[in-house]
């Protein structure tokens, strides 16, 4: 869901914009664009959109799909042990 649906349904957002180029994770690739949005539903805790771009992005994104599919609350996503170092465990600072 984009932040503007989200919206257009009435639906209380947090928004947490993070701009991870700098992140450990990033600078072990060497990357210069990482970045994600999260949506999270303020009366719910659930996750109601994600956006990523940047290595594995395409592999995390799979673990917030599972969350929204689920109804998984982005606190029990955030409070989830990852093994570091890792992309996965970026998700804490992600939330």
């Amino acid at each position: 869901l984009t932040q503007a649906a989200a919206e257009q349904h009435g639906i209380d957002l947090d928004v947490k914009v993070n701009d991870m180029h700098e992140w450990l994770s990033g600078c072990t690739y060497a990357l210069t664009a990482a970045w994600s949005k999260m949506l999270i539903d303020k009366k719910t805790d659930f996750i109601v959109g994600a956006h990523l771009f940047g290595h594995s992005g395409e592999e995390l994104i799979h673990i917030f799909g599972l969350a929204m599919k689920h109804g998984i609350t982005a606190s029990a996503i955030r409070d989830f042990i990852y093994g570091f170092p890792t992309f996965s465990a970026d998700i804490k600072s992600m939330l």
